[in-house]
């Protein structure tokens, strides 16, 4: 980070202290996620004859399963992208975006691999509290001094300590640099991408340097050419990056970047996995033993070693006690066990404390669970039966509104993002007919909040009632179109109609059944 700040100071951009601090805590949570924090994991213990020696905790690696759960709860590849707009432009426009509305693999979002990109940013969003998707164009041309492009990229920054903000507000990063190193031929190269805000859009200058040395404070670098075909400078018109932060308020530091999902609850995170070192532990050291007399060990044949004067003298005689599981497992006394039982050998069998340790760890992942936003039991050691949706929507109903209220920011990024992708391929990869002020709509994976065998039985009710048709059924649960769920329940006809003459008939019927007197 240090060659970074100095790179953009050079070239006008300085970075506030307070900023530059704030990456040595991305950098700690970052650790977190990786599994290994060495003034944590690492500690030191004393053998018997006084000898220190670095010891690894044993990691249960928490941090990176939140993260992924998170993930896995907020985009996945069942999340959709939907646009509508008032003209003809819609069909254009969603094929242009995702290729159709249902499996989404095509146009910009399936060129980009969208899905699964997304899924790692947002692991790593809530791992180390931002990340960045910026667009970029693909197989851009200048012509007649015009920029145009064959179509947009998706593009992401998943490492926060490359994402420096240069001008922002308390709700938003209005100007940004984007930095990646990379090595070609053993020589160290950086390639930053500053997005300017203009009048009319985003001016975008990019920049490579090679850097030649780092010591201390002092960085040696040079700038180099762009590659062949790469713009220095090129302007867009529309915001072409969004920032993901997780929707929690930062209480570390007073800063544009996010905070890290976990970053209060480290404490949390130390004891999952110290109660999973001393399960481990008790473990480890609670195998038996059989504490032996000295006379039923076979002895190694003497050896020996000259003395100071020269002197032939036996050294000091160990048991030959064979392999590694035999020397943990069978201990020499001496001549006897004990002075008040004179007996060659006694069994020891340490209790490993099964229960004790499950429960501690188990205590420790609630503990965890709920700090993280995800309820206080979404990680079990026991297995546990399978519940409906109603049932975890009714159990874990703090989990329900942490996924809501994550949302919220998914959502707006991606909404933010669609629109830009959408004026990139109008205004620069002239596609005819994409409408830039389509209605855009997020619609998230909502199979864990979904009790599709208590949906099946409402529609059933419904159709009963004459609301819904068979056929409406067919399409639904069983995959087939319109024609051909019609054709297998022999219905034809507007299914608006069904609904008003069913509505007419019940109001009739209640009119022959009222008794003769009554208004």
């Amino acid at each position: 980070m240090r060659i970074l700040f100095t790179i953009l100071k050079d070239l006008g951009y300085p970075v506030s202290q307070e900023v530059q601090d704030y990456y040595n805590k991305i950098q700690f949570w970052n650790d977190w996620w990786k599994g290994y924090v060495q003034e944590f994991h690492k500690y030191q213990i004393k053998n018997e004859s006084g000898n220190s020696r670095d010891v690894k905790r044993k990691q249960m690696r928490m941090a990176k399963k939140v993260c992924e759960d998170w993930a896995d709860l907020l985009l996945n590849d069942k999340t959709r992208i939907l646009v509508e707009c008032d003209d003809h432009g819609t069909s254009i426009t969603q094929e242009f975006l995702t290729g159709d509305k249902e499996d989404q693999n095509g146009g910009v979002l399936g060129n980009s691999k969208f899905w699964k990109l997304g899924n790692k940013a947002v692991e790593r969003e809530f791992a180390q509290g931002t990340v960045c998707f910026y667009l970029q164009l693909v197989n851009p041309t200048v012509n007649k001094g015009q920029l145009s492009a064959q179509s947009v990229q998706i593009k992401a920054i998943k490492d926060a300590q490359k994402i420096v903000p240069l001008t922002y507000d308390e709700e938003d990063i209005s100007e940004i640099a984007l930095a990646s190193e990379y090595t070609q031929n053993g020589e160290r190269f950086m390639y930053i991408q500053v997005f300017k805000q203009e009048q009319e859009g985003y001016q975008i200058y990019n920049h490579y340097f090679k850097i030649n040395s780092v010591s201390g404070d002092a960085v040696g670098y040079e700038r180099v050419p762009a590659p062949h075909g790469e713009a220095i400078s090129y302007k867009l018109p529309c915001k072409p990056f969004v920032i993901l932060k997780p929707n929690i308020e930062n209480n570390i530091a007073d800063v544009p970047l996010g905070m890290s999902i976990y970053a209060n609850a480290i404490d949390m995170l130390e004891s999952c996995d110290l109660a999973y070192d001393n399960l481990f532990m008790d473990t480890l050291l609670g195998k038996k033993k059989v504490f032996m007399d000295q006379a039923l060990f076979s002895m190694k044949s003497t050896a020996y070693a000259l003395n100071d004067k020269g002197e032939r003298v036996p050294v000091r005689q160990e048991p030959d006690v064979g392999a590694t599981l035999e020397k943990s497992l069978y201990v020499s006394t001496g001549t006897q066990v004990s002075p008040d039982k004179p007996r060659l050998f006694e069994e020891y069998n340490p209790s490993l404390r099964v229960d004790e340790n499950k429960e501690n760890v188990q205590f420790n992942l609630n503990l965890l669970s709920s700090k993280c936003g995800l309820g206080q039991n979404r990680y079990q050691f026991s297995i546990q039966n399978m519940t409906t949706a109603t049932q975890v929507r009714a159990s874990n109903k703090e989990l329900t509104e942490s996924v809501w209220k994550q949302r919220i920011a998914i959502q707006d990024a991606l909404t933010e993002l669609t629109r830009s992708i959408i004026i990139l391929g109008k205004e620069k990869c002239h596609i005819s007919g994409l409408d830039p002020d389509v209605r855009i709509t997020i619609q998230f994976d909502d199979t864990m909040f979904s009790d599709e065998e208590a949906e099946r039985l409402r529609m059933l009710q419904e159709i009963s009632a004459g609301i819904l048709q068979k056929w409406e059924y067919r399409v639904r649960y069983y995959g087939e179109d319109e024609e051909t769920a019609r054709k297998m329940t022999g219905e034809t006809g507007n299914p608006a109609d069904r609904i008003q003459s069913t509505f007419f008939q019940q109001d009739e019927k209640q009119d022959d059944e009222e008794p003769e007197g009554e208004a």
